[in-house]
């Protein structure tokens, strides 16, 4: 009985957070009718646009939240910052996990309380939670090289965009990194190393000009490119300043052309929360997911005390692309990882995405800085805070087509090169059948609704099986299209499989 009321509440939830399928119908419509089958090979598909949807009924997409670590933060500072202290707090910053060493590496931006001579910082762990700062003596720092400060020039280094690049044949440069450079002749720069540790900087190139928010930056083997994201300030008609995700790309990580504003407000982003500050992302499944920290206030009361709940924090909304250069906003512009109720948590004011999420296991990590302050609360003498935190997903969880009663979703035309299809879907308190549908609209012999085995439980690997069993391998490369059966069902994805 409490899991049929959780799923209730689930269910209500979703519908006010998300709605429905985008470009959904009441009916099924004739997969025939879709002249160019999807190609999706044995690749995994997602719902968190209609790439692959034809028609629905009775579903609806559900941006799905993250849980948030119950023992975050997972790395705070001591001691604890004060105002107008000398204290670190930790800003931004990057995370990877290096297959190769085994270990999870993070590069974070260490801040005084006025944002000045701010160092970059490493800090490595075993299981992701429980983190190591490492004494390495290489920085002078407020009188004492006891520290784990990996760089440090005096100008004040800010917002690392760090990265282990394992397509860059030089050794000496197998570790890179984007910056902000306060107070130097030139405000970006790069630097490279061969262990994440020790680093040689400079500002030489046709650097692009960034601000003091996060540069994530990776290499993407597609466009054969180097990607960084960063903020661009625009002034607006009324003179206020609006933020938006700038896009520029590199073939040799030191001379840059900017391709263009990727994410920017527009008129369906309500006044008061038209700033996007960073979006760190993740190349995910041969598609790209965006984690963009937006900025809520009234632009003209920036420096004064916030009036409305709302006002002067940060939280994370999801965005999507197919290529790494269009790209949208995904979940409804829903919030995804929003702050804390409860004034003085750890993220109560501000949320920023460290880069980059990643999958460990059958999750998707999501590190992020929280500030238990406001965005200007140094403004205002106040503590801001800053720790890292940590924020989980099931695996392939973005978006999932739900239903309460039943429902249904019936593909477009596709084309695969699998022997299997296995789903990843919670039918723990319902169930999911798949029916395969030909060129025809008819359902093929063998896989209508009624020969289907219904999925009743909740893995992220449910092989899909017909009374006369799994193998689908003599119909590959045939254009065929799934219609998923869904009662109180949550579908996360799909994939056709080689055995």
């Amino acid at each position: 009985m409490q899991q049929a009321r959780t799923w209730l509440l689930i269910l209500a939830f979703a519908v006010f957070a998300v709605g429905p399928v985008v470009g959904s119908s009441a009916r099924a419509a004739d997969p025939a009718a879709n002249a160019s089958p999807v190609n999706v090979g044995t690749s995994k598909q997602l719902f968190i646009d209609d790439h692959v949807v034809q028609a629905t009924d009775g579903v609806f997409r559900t941006l799905n939240r993250p849980t948030k670590y119950k023992n975050n933060p997972v790395l705070e500072l001591k001691p604890a910052q004060q105002v107008g202290g000398q204290q670190l707090i930790i800003a931004q910053g990057s995370v990877i996990y290096d297959a190769e060493d085994k270990l999870f590496k993070m590069w974070y931006e260490g801040a005084t309380y006025h944002w000045r001579n701010n160092v970059v910082a490493y800090a490595y762990s075993k299981d992701g939670v429980n983190w190591t700062l490492p004494n390495l003596g290489l920085v002078k720092y407020q009188g004492s090289k006891n520290n784990n400060i990996v760089l440090h020039t005096g100008a004040g280094e800010m917002a690392p965009g760090a990265f282990k690049d394992t397509h860059d044949k030089d050794p000496s440069r197998r570790y890179k990194m984007l910056y902000f450079s306060r107070g130097n002749s030139s405000p970006v720069a790069v630097g490279f190393s061969p262990d994440g540790i020790h680093w040689k900087t400079t500002t030489k190139g046709k650097l692009i000009p960034i601000g003091d928010s996060l540069h994530p930056v990776l290499w993407n083997p597609k466009l054969k490119k180097y990607i960084a994201h960063s903020r661009h300030n625009r002034r607006t008609s009324a003179g206020f300043e609006e933020r938006q995700v700038l896009q520029s790309e590199s073939d040799d990580f030191l001379n840059w052309t900017r391709y263009g504003v990727i994410m920017k407000p527009d008129e369906h982003d309500p006044p008061g929360h038209r700033q996007f500050y960073d979006m760190s992302w993740m190349m995910y499944e041969g598609v790209y997911v965006g984690f963009m920290s937006v900025y809520h206030l009234t632009p003209s009361e920036q420096f004064k005390t916030p009036q409305q709940p709302w006002e002067d924090r940060v939280d994370v909304q999801l965005a999507f692309s197919r290529d790494d250069r269009h790209w949208t906003h995904a979940g409804n512009r829903q919030t995804f990882i929003g702050n804390s109720k409860r004034p003085g948590a750890y993220d109560h004011g501000v949320i920023y995405t460290m880069h980059r999420p990643m999958i460990v296991g059958d999750e998707i990590w999501i590190y992020y800085v929280g500030y238990s302050g406001l965005h200007w609360a140094t403004r205002r003498k106040e503590i801001q805070g800053g720790v890292v935190c940590l924020a989980k997903l099931r695996l392939d969880g973005f978006v999932s087509v739900d239903t309460g009663t039943r429902g249904t979703l019936t593909t477009k035309p596709l084309v695969m090169s699998g022997d299997r299809l296995v789903v990843n879907a919670d039918a723990e308190l319902g169930s999911l059948r798949v029916e395969l549908i030909g060129s025809d609209g008819k359902p093929l012999p063998g896989f209508a609704r009624e020969d289907a085995l219904p999925i009743n439980s909740d893995k992220v690997r449910h092989t899909v099986r017909w009374r006369r069993g799994a193998d689908v391998s003599h119909l590959k490369g045939k254009p065929i299209s799934l219609r998923f059966h869904q009662e109180r069902c949550r579908l996360f994805s799909f994939q056709f499989t080689s055995n």
